[in-house]
C-alpha cells in the first residue's frame, strides 16, 4: 500500500511541475523611429512563468496600420526581423510572410527539434523575464499615423511549443497566452539628430541624453548611439527645446587654451559663439580674467571654485517638427576646451 502512496504523490508532483512556467506573457519594447523617420524598429519579447521549459515553435502574429506603411509589406520587401538573445545559436525564422494585407505572421522554430530532446546544447531555456525574441524593421509611409500595431490574441493562443525533455514530441504551453501592451496609438513622428564633438575630426558624441521640451515639461527623450544620432519618438507637430546631458568623461584643457582666452579678450582673435560658452567657465555671460585665471589653476591642479560650467557645454537649440519629422544636428565642447583640441571617448 505504501507503494502505491509512494507512487500517486510521485505522480502528483510529477504533473505539478510540467504545469509550472508554461504560460507565455508577449510583449512589444524598444519602440524606435530611425533612419530620419524612414524606419520603425521594435522588439518582440517573451518571458514564462519561470525559467524551466526549453523553446521550441514561437509563433507570432500581429497586425499594422496601413496608413503608416502600406498594404502587404513582407510581400513588397518592407519588413525585416533580426534575431535576439531567444534566438541565439539554436534557432531559425521558417516563415515571415504577409498573413493578410495588414497582418504579419512571423514563426520561428528550433533547428534540433526533431533530433534531440530539449535541453541545453540544443535549444535555449525560456526566461523568466522579458527577453528579446527578434527585432521587427518596417519602413513607413506617414509619420504623421499611428503604428496600429497589436498582437493578433486569437492566431498567436495554441501556436506557442516547448521542447520535451524525454522526447523529440512538442509540449504546447498552456492557453492563453498573456499581452502586456501593444503599440495601436503611438505615433510614427520623430525628432532627430546628430551631435558631434566641434573638433577637426567631428568625433561622434555617443551617450549623450537629448530631453525634447516643450516649456518645462519633457515630451520625449533619446540616448545617442554610436554615430552620435538620437531618435526621439512619438512626438506632436510643433517646435520643442533641445536638452542635454552627459556622464563622458571631460578634457582638452591645456596652455594654448588659457593663451586663445586671453588673445579673445584681448579682441586679438575671433570664437565662434560655442567657443565663446566653452571659455566662460564661470558661467557669468562671455570670457573674462576670471576665467583665464580658473582655467590656470584647473591646469595646476587647484581649486575652482568659480568654474560652475558643466563638462561638455550645447548652445541652445530648438526643433521643429512638422509632417511628424523634426531635424536637428549640433555640436559639443568640453567646458575650457577653446581651441576644440579634445577627443572624446567613445564610450
Amino acid at each position: 500500500m505504501m507503494k502505491k502512496v509512494t507512487l500517486i504523490f510521485a505522480f502528483v508532483a510529477f504533473v505539478s511541475y510540467i504545469g509550472l512556467s508554461q504560460t507565455l506573457t508577449w510583449r512589444f519594447a524598444n519602440f524606435e523611429v530611425v533612419n530620419a523617420g524612414t524606419q520603425l524598429q521594435f522588439d518582440v519579447q517573451v518571458k514564462g512563468d519561470g525559467s524551466t521549459t526549453y523553446h521550441r515553435d514561437l509563433q507570432v502574429y500581429f497586425d499594422y496600420n496601413t496608413a503608416g506603411f502600406g498594404t502587404d509589406w513582407v510581400a513588397g520587401g518592407h519588413v525585416t526581423v533580426n534575431p535576439l538573445p531567444l534566438m541565439d545559436n539554436y534557432y531559425s525564422f521558417v516563415n515571415t510572410v504577409d498573413n493578410t494585407s495588414s497582418k504579419i505572421a512571423i514563426i520561428t522554430e528550433a533547428d534540433n527539434e526533431m533530433s534531440q530532446v530539449g535541453g541545453a546544447g540544443g535549444f535555449n531555456l525560456m526566461q523568466g523575464t522579458f527577453t528579446g525574441l527578434f527585432q521587427v524593421v518596417m519602413d513607413i509611409t506617414d509619420n504623421t499615423a499611428t503604428a496600429g500595431i497589436a498582437f493578433d490574441e486569437a492566431l498567436m493562443n495554441g501556436g506557442q511549443y516547448y521542447q520535451s525533455e524525454t522526447a523529440i514530441e512538442p509540449v504546447k504551453y498552456t492557453d492563453p497566452c498573456v499581452y502586456d501592451n501593444d503599440l495601436l496609438t503611438n505615433k510614427l513622428s520623430t525628432a532627430y539628430g546628430n551631435i558631434t564633438y566641434a573638433n577637426t575630426a567631428s568625433t561622434p558624441l555617443t551617450d549623450i541624453t537629448v530631453k525634447l521640451m516643450n516649456g518645462a515639461v519633457e515630451v520625449g527623450s533619446g540616448l545617442t548611439d554610436a554615430a552620435g544620432n538620437y531618435y526621439i519618438s512619438g512626438i506632436d507637430d510643433g517646435t520643442y527645446s533641445l536638452e542635454n546631458s552627459t556622464t563622458k568623461a571631460w578634457g582638452g584643457l591645456t596652455n594654448f587654451d588659457v593663451i586663445f582666452t586671453k588673445r579673445w579678450i584681448q579682441g586679438l582673435m575671433t570664437f565662434s559663439d560655442l567657443q565663446r560658452m566653452a571659455g566662460d567657465v564661470t558661467e557669468s555671460g562671455d570670457p573674462s580674467n576670471l576665467d583665464v585665471i580658473m582655467m590656470k589653476r584647473k591646469i595646476q591642479g587647484l581649486s575652482t571654485p568659480a568654474w560652475t560650467a558643466p563638462d561638455y557645454v550645447f548652445l541652445s537649440a530648438s526643433v521643429t517638427v512638422s509632417g511628424g519629422i523634426g531635424n536637428k544636428d549640433y555640436q559639443s565642447l568640453c567646458s575650457g576646451d577653446v581651441n576644440k583640441s579634445y577627443i572624446p571617448p567613445a564610450n
